[in-house]
């Protein structure tokens, strides 16, 4: 019998879309999860993934440990027919079949990325509304002015690019005015040169300066403060790349409220709208903010 697909399953499709590899544990934080918020089962998860995978929904591969300790993992992307029912579901699919032959150390940042994203979108704040996530290839932007090549075709400078891992859009009322923030996100790796960081802020200082967020539709037309987050390993790695970070001129994204903010990928997933980010431009260095904090 042919398997049945429901919402669950267009939601896997669409989400294997934007996000190009989920793991298990994805499934059940954020997809099979049943009304009350508690996750099917490994073996019941494992059984639908199966089936699509048998009818050529879905490919799943394992990826190699990323670590000593680590474990080989199970790691799922789209097969023809998913990409064909995106088509239907969203109208159009943005897919390549080349992005699924990446390497371990890739994937598993992807897979990092795509916990970050739906972490987000699932949580819940008080004084704050999640609007929508913006995977690596949507967040992907270029600011730089259009050009007509010999042929009259329309080009821009690779050299004024930003390509956040991510990005999402909350939004906050104040004064009874309705303000949305847009963050871009740097999941880091840990031995990311300085130069490599530098080059990062300047870029999205210039995208800023430029008052792209403002045009780009993409994003919506309420944006007011754009800030970047950056995403470590662990305190150390944390500390090193905001005094990094400190050295860039960022005087463009704090114009507007915006600002450069540091935590660990553990503290962002255990409590992601809690004073957990620390400001590179802060009088007080190792004060903790809350992602929509004013940065004193």
């Amino acid at each position: 019998m042919p398997k049945r697909i429901g919402e669950i399953e267009e939601g896997l499709f669409v989400a294997l879309h934007d996000l190009v590899f989920v793991d298990v544990e994805y499934l059940e934080k954020y997809l099979y999860v049943h009304p009350d918020g508690k996750p099917y089962s490994r073996y019941w998860i494992s059984r639908q993934m199966r089936a699509l995978e048998s009818e050529g929904y879905i490919k799943s591969f394992p990826v190699a440990k990323a670590t000593v300790r680590g474990g080989d993992r199970l790691v799922y992307t789209l097969d023809s027919k998913g990409v064909q029912e995106v088509k239907e579901i969203l109208g159009d699919a943005d897919w390549d079949t080349r992005w699924a032959q990446r390497t371990p150390t890739y994937v598993f940042h992807s897979l990092r990325m795509s916990h970050i994203l739906s972490t987000y979108a699932t949580k819940q704040d008080e004084s704050v509304t999640f609007k929508e996530y913006f995977s690596e290839r949507r967040a992907f932007r270029n600011y730089g002015e259009v050009t007509k090549d010999t042929l009259g075709k329309s080009r821009q400078s690779a050299a004024t690019v930003i390509r956040p891992d991510g990005a999402f859009v909350l939004e906050r009322e104040l004064k009874e005015t309705k303000v949305q923030f847009l963050y871009f996100v740097e999941l880091e790796r840990s031995r990311q040169r300085i130069d490599v960081t530098l080059n990062k802020v300047r870029r999205f200082n210039e995208y800023v300066r430029k008052k792209h967020f403002a045009e780009d539709v993409i994003f919506g037309d309420s944006i007011k403060v754009v800030r970047i987050l950056f995403v470590s390993n662990n305190e150390t790695e944390r500390n090193k790349l905001m005094e990094n970070a400190k050295k860039a001129d960022a005087r463009e994204i704090e114009k507007i409220g915006g600002a450069l903010l540091f935590t660990t990928y553990k503290e962002l997933c255990e409590d992601p709208y809690g004073e957990i980010w620390k400001a590179a431009h802060s009088s007080e260095p190792n004060r903790l903010y809350r992602l929509h904090s004013r940065i004193e």
